[in-house]
C-alpha cells in the first residue's frame, strides 16, 4: 500500500545491502519501471547533467533486456534526490556498461530486486506500478489519470497511437519529484 511507502524507504536505506543495490531499489520504486529495466540500466542511457534516463526502445519480437516492454523509447527525470545517489555511483563506477553492477561485468540480477522487496514484506517490484497509481488517486488533488498512466508509460484504454501525441516529460518530472 502507498502508506508503507515511507516505511519501506527507510527499511532500503538501513537494510544490510550494498549502495548499489539500495538506489537500484530506490529507482525501481520511483520510476515504478520492471526490475529488469532498472537492473540492466546503461550508463549511457542516463544523462547525468540532466538527471534524465532514456530508455530505448526494444524490438517488441526481441529478448534484449532492460529496454521499454512498449517497444517505445521511454524518457523519464529522474528526482534530484535520485539523481545524486546516481552521481555517487558514477563516482565510484564498476561497469563501463551497467548501471547498477557488483562485479565490474555484468548487472545485478532482476531476481536479486525482487528478492529484496519481499524481505520487507509480501510485495513484488512490479506491484509498484499499483502502488504509484493508488498514491496518485489519493493525492489532494487527485492526479489526473492521462499523467499517471503517461508516467508509468501505460497504453491508454480506447486511445491510440494518434493521441500520444504529448508526453507531458514536464509535468511528469514534476510528479516524480513530488513522488519521490
Amino acid at each position: 500500500h502507498f502508506e508503507q511507502l515511507p516505511d519501506l524507504w527507510k527499511w532500503i536505506e538501513q537494510a544490510p545491502f550494498s549502495f548499489t543495490v539500495k538506489v537500484a531499489m530506490k529507482t525501481v520504486v520511483i520510476t515504478a519501471h520492471r526490475a529488469s529495466v532498472v537492473a540492466y540500466a546503461q550508463w549511457d542511457h542516463i544523462d547525468l547533467s540532466s538527471c534524465v534516463w532514456t530508455v530505448p526502445e526494444r524490438d517488441v519480437e526481441g529478448v534484449q533486456e532492460g529496454l521499454m516492454k512498449s517497444g517505445r523509447e521511454f524518457a523519464c527525470k529522474l528526482p534530484e534526490a535520485l539523481c545524486d545517489e546516481l552521481k555517487a555511483l558514477d563516482t565510484d563506477r564498476k561497469s563501463e556498461q551497467y548501471v547498477f553492477c557488483l562485479d565490474g561485468a555484468k548487472p545485478i540480477n532482476p531476481e536479486t530486486l525482487r528478492r529484496n522487496f519481499m524481505k520487507f514484506g509480501p510485495i513484488s517490484s512490479h506491484g509498484f506500478r499499483s502502488t504509484f497509481k493508488v498514491w496518485c488517486l489519493n493525492q489532494e488533488p487527485p492526479v489526473d489519470d492521462f499523467l499517471a498512466d503517461r508516467y508509468l508509460d501505460h497504453r491508454l484504454v480506447g486511445l491510440d497511437k494518434h493521441y500520444r501525441r504529448d508526453s507531458l516529460f514536464t509535468k511528469r518530472a514534476e510528479l516524480a519529484e513530488r513522488y519521490c
